[in-house]
């Protein structure tokens, strides 16, 4: 009886060893070895040039609240045209309420890691526009595809205006968008980005009718603000406009369509990056005339001047690609995942720089 009692002892220290062995809950989610620790006498560089700032979306991790994700959209450096590779403590610095955090920084570009991107392109359509019309929307297919193949979680969204939203498609594919543009009854021209489409097209028509229409003249601003308040953004993402247009950014008087409130609103949370085809001498600028670039210099965005034609325009060789297929997964340990903090990014280099502050943030 002794042997036997001794013989099923021994079969049950062995089951336990052989479940513990195959015990898959052993890996562990909370594991944050890999994030460097809080480096000590870091004195993070004041900014001196200002020509760019990071613009990232922050989210806790998963099962892990402490660890912090920022979806960084790439920076390009307006000197060299080319994207910054960001280094921590070489050119990028992350500090939560003053205090300079380890961070593991790892590119898109490299591989090392897959992020959720929501592109919207805004539209002029007006009249003058109709000659580079086709011409862009070829290259916005053309993009979107070469995005959906960087590595990048894409959806792409687009808005029309003219004094107002004119037409609009919520957040889709590159096949959605596709679609939206070369649709069958509005397949020519300025027409292309003059209609609702998708699920929801009626709701997008009639919040674009009731709410987003008055100033006199083009205005990306009401394009922004519109897909701003009612589209399908992603929590995580990053959110990019690109703004096509031929003319100023006109509000009409009214500080609501005004680029200063546009940047107020989205400041930090988008970046617009711009596409302009036409003399950027032939306009007077003022305040009813506003310069459409500087919807991207507020935002850490991107400029291209094109052709009056845009025959030269292809997106994909454009720096707002550089800047989203080098976008960042940037991470840290927050010192306390149920509190508000401030949050602050900088970027130096000899050419670019430049920082932003995000206060008041949750995870």
């Amino acid at each position: 009886m002794k042997h036997n009692k001794f013989i099923l002892s021994a079969l049950a220290l062995l089951l336990g060893a052989f479940l513990v062995a195959c015990d898959t809950t052993e890996s562990d989610d909370s594991d944050n070895s890999d994030i460097p620790e809080d480096p000590q006498g870091v004195v993070v560089p004041e900014p001196t040039i200002n020509n760019v700032q990071p613009v990232g979306a922050f989210s806790a991790s998963g099962d892990n609240p402490s660890r912090i994700v920022v979806n960084l959209t790439g920076v390009v450096d307006p000197t060299t045209g080319d994207p910054i590779a960001l280094t921590w403590l070489d050119n990028f610095w992350l500090e939560e309420d003053g205090v300079v955090k380890g961070t593991l920084v790892n590119s898109v570009s490299s591989g090392g890691s897959s992020l959720a991107a929501d592109v919207v392109f805004l539209v002029d359509n007006s009249g003058s526009m109709g000659e580079e019309a086709d011409t862009i929307a070829g290259s916005i297919i053309a993009f979107a595809e070469t995005l959906e193949n960087s590595g990048l979680n894409v959806q792409f969204g687009c808005v029309g205006y003219n004094g107002y939203v004119s037409g609009a498609i919520n957040l889709t594919n590159a096949t959605g968008l596709e679609e939206f543009l070369n649709h069958p009854y509005y397949s020519y021209g300025t027409s292309r980005t003059a209609h609702f489409a998708g699920p929801d097209s009626a709701a997008l028509a009639d919040s674009a009718y009731y709410s987003f229409g008055g100033p006199y003249g083009e205005n990306g601003v009401v394009g922004v603000l519109y897909s701003d308040k009612f589209f399908n953004w992603r929590g995580g993402a990053q959110r990019v406009y690109i703004n096509f247009t031929d003319e100023p950014t006109q509000p009409g008087g009214d500080a609501r369509w005004t680029t200063a409130n546009m940047c107020q609103t989205i400041g930090g949370i988008a970046t617009v990056h711009t596409v302009y085809s036409e003399d950027t001498t032939y306009t007077t600028w003022d305040e009813y005339n506003e310069r459409p670039w500087a919807m991207s210099e507020c935002t850490g965005g991107t400029v291209k001047f094109v052709t009056r034609d845009a025959s030269d325009l292809d997106l994909t060789t454009l720096p707002v690609t550089g800047a989203l297929t080098n976008s960042y997964k940037v991470e840290f340990i927050t010192g306390n995942p149920n509190a508000a903090h401030t949050v602050t990014m900088t970027i130096k280099t000899p050419t670019a720089d430049g920082k932003r502050v995000y206060q008041n943030i949750t995870y």
